[in-house]
């Protein structure tokens, strides 16, 4: 079974698309972070950036090492929201 992983703003529009599969082989928040940097060299700055954010089954990851992720979860990549 492979996972997606959804995004929003300004990772939606790099990406050109609301979602993105789940790499193979990544099993952390941290793991999925550099396994995308390194898949997308053009965007590795922004993907290691810790203004974006990780959130796992709609909770926002605090420790990316420590928490497990696989393709059941719903994952999202979400970038700094502004709002009034």
């Amino acid at each position: 079974m492979s996972g997606t992983v959804l995004l929003f703003g300004r990772l939606k529009d790099a990406f050109g698309a609301p979602s993105i599969p789940l790499p193979e082989g990544v099993t952390t928040a941290a793991a999925l972070r550099s396994k995308l940097a390194e898949a997308n060299p053009d965007l590795a700055d922004m993907l290691r950036s810790k203004s974006i954010r990780i959130a796992i089954n709609q909770a926002l990851v605090a420790d990316e090492a420590a928490t497990p992720i696989s393709a059941k979860d719903e994952i999202a990549l979400l970038p700094p929201l502004s709002g009034g």
